[in-house]
This record gives structure tokens, C-alpha cells and sequence, in this order.
């Protein structure tokens, strides 16, 4: 394939903008497009004229994320980005009321204090046959009857595959533990303003500053191809034609991909996430506290409100918002007084519920990963890699697209970030 004229990327969540800001820096004019009204995907803000700003959902990053943390570096972000639990993660036993803090880093555990609860000498093969690249199986029958698959594995798993632990994927996990186990790799960043402000925005500006073209409110409708090439994107405004030497990248999620192309197989099974969001008075700086026992799994409190997350949320993504939103604060609520984060009394209140959040990442055989029916067209999005769907999954996913699309140009590699000089939370 000749260097391409333009590249057009459909979809402006973190796949889409890892894609556009990989073309765009290698000098090639690039389109963007996005259905919403706003960018960001699942990693946006929601902002209302009432002033109550929230992100659509709590995500983290860890510095076994290291493309997700140089493409915060490359939009001049990464300092914005706070360690909130440098000294281990708070995790509230709903059912005792009791605090512990626990290491994410198997080297933490040499402390008591940061040690699992239940942790015991018949669970190092366990852990080591969860992180080994050996053959697949459910995490929950590696770890059945064993205190720790309540205390700690059940949470993690949800955490990070956000699937159910009876029926998640070991070799899913097993290669997030093994970047986790590496110097750096299990230290836990959040966004100190919000996704917004520290990661799509500064991704936008920086896509301005390069000169990309960028359309929100554009739903692609459909696809023209002729022989081997894409020749043209069908928006409700009108259809984009596509020059003789552009691409294509669509960082769309599954669904849309089979709607557009109905012959390829993609994923059908996916898992809900329930994000709760209170208006409160909150700490100076971010707290991130975990739940076990609870519905809720980990809370984010910020300075003007809390963000609480249910993964794997089957059980509960139908029920009323009203009885949701007020159960998960009778757990956060104790679990937050309990890490010494004194909140007020919640204002307003909202329920966010995704039902199709992310792919079942089960055990067995991977999702399928569609291969593009044209030769000047490339898939992106965090439910084509083989990591977890995580932001970093879908910032590797976007900036491997378009580099494919470009002659010469490589992705960024994985150790292109270094993390000395983050701070914690002020």
C-alpha cells in the first residue's frame, strides 16, 4: 500500500484517539469522527448545566500500562495523572467493617500489613498457575474452596476482566499479573481532574495543534467498497469519498463492526458495568478505596463528589436506579469513614449503567478479532487485544491500526514511558 493521502478514524474513544494521534505525529492529515456529542468513549465526562461533572465511569491505570502512560506523555498529561494509594489500597470488608490494606505487587505481600487476608502457603501454585502462560481455565475452579478467592482474587478479577470469577479467563489475567509483576508495573495512577480534562481533552488539543479534522455527532450509517478498497464512509450527513491512497481506521465497538460488515464473526457476549456518581464535599486530593462483600467494588472520591463502580453487574443492571443509587452509598459510605475520607451528605445522585460495558472475557478460546475486508481498512478497539479491555488495551489497539495503515512507521513501544517523576496525590 502507497503512504496514505488522509486517514479517516471513526470513533473517538481512546482507540480512535491513540489511532489519530499515531497518524497524525507521522505527518499524515487525519479525519475524525464521532457519533456522540463528545469524545471519549466510555473514558468521557459528563458534564450537565446544573455544574455536576462526572466520568461516565471510574477507570485507573497502573504502570503496567506503559502505552497508555506515554500516550499521556505525548499530549503533555502524564503529571495529571496522581497516585491516590501509594502506601497500599484500602479495601473495607463489608460484612466485618473492617480496613486492610493490600500490595498489588506480589513483593508487598512480604508485609503483613499489605498482605491478602486468607493468603496461605496452598495458594502460591494457585497464583503461580494463574500467571504462568500455560493453557486456560476459570479462574474461580483454580482457587475453589480457598479464602482467598473472596478476599482478594474474586475482587481483582472483577476489577480487571470485569467477568464474573466462576467463569473468567486465567490466561486473560494471567498476562495483566505478569506485566503487573514487573519494577513499576503494579502502582496505581487516576486522573486527578477527571478523564476529561486529563486525557481527552489535552488528547483533542493536541490533534487540533497537528491540524486533524474533527466531527462530533457523526453515526457512520454504512460503507462503500470496490474491489479491494474502502471508497467511501456513509455519515447521516452525507458520504465522505475516499481518495485513491486513504485509509480507514473504524475504532467502533463490536456490535457496530457486525452491523457494518454482517458476514464477519465478532463478539456477541458482553458485561455490564453500574457507575454511581454523588454529588458531595469531598477530600483535598483522590481517594480510591476497594469493597469486598459489598455490590460495590471500588469508590473514587474527588473533590466535589464519588464515583462508585459494580463490575460484572448482571445481577443488578436491571434494578431500579433509585434503590441502586441508594444501597451502593450505605456500603460506600462506612467504607469511605472507615479509609479516613470524610465526605458530606450526597446531593445529587446519578446511576450510569452500561450494559454492554466490555466482551465477556471468559475462559477459553479468544474472541474472535475480525480481519478487515479491505486492504485499506484496519479494525481498532480494547476488544481486539488479548490483554483485558482496559485503556490500555485500546490505546495499543488504536496506535497498532494506524501504524499498519502507514509505511515505516512503527507503534510506540511498550517501555516508552518512565515512572520516576509521578507524584502522588497533593
Amino acid at each position: 500500500m502507497s503512504v496514505p493521502a488522509r486517514i479517516h478514524v471513526v470513533g473517538a474513544g481512546v482507540a480512535g484517539l491513540a489511532a489519530a494521534l499515531c497518524a497524525a505525529r507521522a505527518g499524515t492529515p487525519v479525519s475524525l469522527y464521532e457519533a456522540a456529542p463528545s469524545a471519549g468513549g466510555r473514558c468521557r465526562t459528563v458534564s450537565r448545566p446544573d455544574g455536576f461533572s462526572h466520568d461516565n465511569g471510574t477507570h485507573a491505570l497502573l504502570g503496567a500500562n506503559p502505552r497508555a502512560l506515554a500516550l499521556l506523555e505525548s499530549v503533555g498529561a502524564r503529571d495529571r495523572w496522581v497516585e491516590p494509594e501509594p502506601a497500599g489500597l484500602p479495601v473495607y470488608d463489608a460484612a466485618t467493617g473492617r480496613l486492610g490494606h493490600v500490595g498489588l505487587h506480589p513483593l508487598d505481600w512480604l508485609r503483613p500489613s499489605l498482605r491478602p487476608e486468607g493468603l496461605g502457603l496452598a495458594d502460591l501454585p494457585r497464583l503461580a498457575r494463574l500467571t504462568l502462560p500455560v493453557g486456560d481455565r476459570a479462574i474461580g475452579r483454580i482457587f475453589a474452596g480457598r479464602p482467598l478467592l473472596e478476599s482478594f482474587i474474586e475482587p481483582l478479577t472483577v476489577a480487571v476482566l470485569n467477568t464474573p470469577v466462576e467463569i473468567a479467563s486465567a490466561r486473560r489475567l494471567g498476562r495483566a499479573l505478569r506485566r503487573v509483576a514487573r519494577p513499576g508495573g503494579a502502582r496505581l495512577f487516576v486522573a486527578e481532574h477527571g478523564l476529561g480534562p486529563d486525557l481527552v481533552d489535552p488528547a483533542l488539543a493536541t490533534l487540533e495543534r497537528l491540524g486533524t479534522r474533527i466531527a462530533t455527532g457523526a453515526r457512520l450509517r454504512g460503507v462503500e467498497g470496490k474491489g479491494e478498497r474502502l471508497t467511501a464512509l456513509a455519515f447521516a450527513e452525507g458520504s465522505v469519498a475516499l481518495g485513491p491512497d486513504d485509509g480507514v481506521v473504524l475504532a467502533l465497538p463490536p456490535a457496530e463492526i457486525g452491523r457494518l460488515f454482517p458476514a464477519l464473526a465478532v463478539p456477541d457476549a458482553y458485561e455490564p458495568i453500574v457507575n454511581a456518581h454523588y454529588r458531595v464535599d469531598g477530600p483535598a486530593r483522590p481517594r480510591f478505596v476497594g469493597l469486598r462483600g459489598a455490590l460495590s467494588h471500588w469508590a473514587l472520591a474527588r473533590r466535589d463528589h464519588v464515583s462508585v463502580t459494580v463490575s460484572a453487574a448482571g445481577a443488578s443492571v436491571s434494578n431500579d436506579p433509585e434503590s441502586l443509587a441508594a444501597r451502593i452509598w450505605e456500603e460506600v459510605a462506612p467504607a469511605l469513614a472507615a479509609a479516613g475520607v470524610s465526605v458530606g451528605d450526597p446531593g445529587e445522585q446519578r446511576v450510569v449503567k452500561e450494559k454492554r460495558a466490555t466482551i465477556r472475557q471468559a475462559a477459553g478460546p479468544d474472541a474472535p478479532r475480525p480481519s478487515a475486508p479491505y486492504r485499506n481498512l484496519r479494525f481498532a478497539g480494547d476488544w481486539l487485544s488479548r490483554l483485558p479491555a482496559t485503556i490500555e488495551a485500546a490505546t495499543i489497539s488504536g496506535e497498532e491500526a494506524a501504524a499498519d495503515l502507514l509505511p515505516g512507521v512503527r507503534a510506540r513501544p511498550t517501555r516508552a514511558t518512565r515512572l520516576d517523576p509521578v507524584r502522588s496525590a497533593p
